[in-house]
């Protein structure tokens, strides 16, 4: 399966050429670095506010966390917790694309009806297959992330024959399963899912190899902020102190050519960005 690089409307003119910044918008109480931050409306709108004027492009707003070893809080609270942000949000900054982190299909549906504009399934479509007929129902940018299990049992399944080969085998085979229900391809965005069924060197290998991702031909996301392996490789057990390890792998990924990092810290990430491209 082929197809040409392609995309909506949804990011400015210069998408394919640029780098752009997804912010993270986490209201949820246990996610792995700011569980409970911004749980409550005032603190979340504030928070996604600040992360649009420090140069976020995109908010990915996320009410389940998907942390190894989180629970489920099920699809009545996510919601209950999403559709009073989204509907602010798409009043105060009604330009700015808004992502909702979910695997449920019936989330999906409602937070694109009250004004979200992307679904980002850290499941590819394996938790909730109905997903895939909301998406192509909605014609909305679809991230489809590479994950094995859930966030209880993924950690025991990072065993592959060649990470990078088996990795983008088996986000073809998602791929392929998206577009027989209907998705377009220009809908789809692939995330190689850092973090998620891998350790340690197979989350490296994967960064040596984003080339391979990008020749699929599909807009590549990221997700690297501040997690476990960055930890591991720089020994920094507090997520909230990993910004230099992360910002290496934000300056790899520019290099490289990826289109949307997913991150924490927007201002320090935006700067590395620039730093970045002004060398390249």
């Amino acid at each position: 399966m082929q197809t040409t690089k392609q995309f909506n409307n949804y990011l400015p003119e210069d998408w394919e050429s640029e780098t752009h910044l997804m912010a993270i918008v986490n209201i949820t109480e246990d996610s792995f670095s700011d569980g409970g931050l911004y749980i409550d409306l005032d603190s979340a709108i504030n928070h996604a506010s600040s992360c649009i004027k420090l140069g976020a492009d995109i908010l990915d707003i996320g009410a389940q966390s998907t942390r190894p070893g989180a629970s489920d809080v099920g699809a009545e609270i996510e919601i209950k917790r999403l559709v009073p942000l989204i509907k602010e949000l798409k009043t105060l900054h009604p330009k700015i694309p808004l992502s909702v982190d979910t695997f449920h299909h019936s989330v999906a549906e409602k937070v694109l009806n009250v004004g979200a504009d992307w679904i980002n399934d850290v499941s590819g479509g394996r938790y909730d297959p109905e997903i895939f007929t909301v998406i192509a129902d909605k014609r909305c940018p679809y991230i489809l992330t590479h994950s094995r299990g859930n966030s209880r049992t993924m950690d025991s399944l990072a065993t592959y024959t060649n990470v990078v080969n088996d990795v983008k085998k088996e986000l073809s085979n998602q791929i392929d399963l998206a577009i027989s229900k209907g998705i377009n391809n220009q809908q789809i965005i692939i995330d190689p899912g850092i973090g998620f069924a891998k350790n340690v060197d197979q989350n490296l290998t994967i960064l040596k190899n984003l080339e391979e991702f990008l020749s699929m031909n599909y807009p590549v996301l990221i997700g690297a902020s501040r997690k476990r392996f960055i930890g591991s490789v720089i020994n920094e057990p507090d997520p909230t102190k990993r910004i230099f390890g992360t910002s290496a792998v934000a300056s790899r990924c520019v290099i490289a050519g990826v289109d949307i990092l997913r991150v924490h810290d927007v201002k320090q990430i935006h700067q590395v960005l620039t730093m970045t491209k002004s060398i390249i």
